[in-house]
């Protein structure tokens, strides 16, 4: 924690917001999800006494949805609570494709008491356009990726062309009629395409963010934040990053290649 807390802090004296993440997921027993959870409300104090400019960001699978939803929304709950009331923004990520509805279920139900909680949306799943439209009209703050888990092809789209197709659009609803949204790509064509629509439409630059990955496209980050867009960037911290990121690898290697591509700039 101490790590990330550090890190976080250079990001914002360098013009970048942060977004801090405790690495872990389907945890199998209620102790740990529970000690999850302690760790976050731990982590808001620290960002709170240190004045860091960051939110954080989690999974469910970490605070017990492989237990019981209950389990994960009371976890949640405590979370987002304490982050209201510090001012600190909170953000689910998404997994895989079986946890979508029943993330969005949870996400829906504390939406409605806690505005300070937002979610992820995956721009590969073929759903995600009607999530989009639903979450918009409960007035969320929605982060959209192009998703890093292995999908079966009944549920998303296969080839980059038609997950970078879909994210523009959707980028484009959201950036147009969503409220405080995120987008979150390294993909300049896609940062070039969503600056112009901005640009076009008369939407102000701080109405949205970018959100990129610790150290991915760092030169870019920096470049976005002069020209006075909000970037976000990406820090997790913990002791299970190497299985986490060894999953990820081994689920798609699409994201191999997006490692080596971006890693250095």
């Amino acid at each position: 924690m101490a790590d990330a807390l550090r890190v976080a802090s250079r990001l914002n004296r360098e013009g970048l917001l942060a977004t801090i993440d405790l690495l872990g997921e389907n945890v199998t027993c209620e102790r740990d999800a529970c000690e999850s959870a302690a760790e976050y409300l731990s982590l808001l104090d620290e960002i709170k006494d240190k004045g860091i400019a960051s939110a954080v960001s989690l999974k469910l699978t970490h605070l017990g949805l492989d237990l019981s939803d209950a389990l994960a929304k009371e976890n949640l709950e405590s979370i987002v609570k304490k982050a209201a009331s510090l001012g600190i923004s909170v953000r689910i990520d998404m997994e895989s494709s079986k946890y979508t509805q029943r993330t969005l279920d949870i996400f829906l139900r504390l939406r409605k008491e806690y505005e300070n909680l937002g979610v992820a949306a995956q721009a590969y799943l073929f759903r995600s356009a009607d999530d989009i439209k639903r979450l918009m009209e409960a007035g969320a703050s929605v982060r959209l990726v192009k998703g890093a888990y292995k999908e079966p092809p009944d549920v998303a789209f296969e080839s980059k062309e038609d997950v970078d197709r879909n994210f523009s659009i959707l980028m484009k609803e959201l950036i147009s009629r969503g409220s405080r949204p995120a987008i979150a790509t390294h993909d300049e064509r896609l940062i070039a395409e969503a600056r112009g629509f901005a640009q076009e439409r008369g939407i102000p630059k701080t109405d949205f963010d970018f959100e990129m990955l610790l150290g991915i496209k760092r030169t870019l980050q920096r470049d976005l934040a002069k020209a006075g867009y909000r970037v976000r960037v990406y820090v997790p911290y913990g002791p299970q990053w190497l299985p986490y990121m060894l999953r990820r690898l081994r689920e798609r290697r699409e994201n191999i290649w997006f490692l080596v591509k971006n890693v250095w700039d």
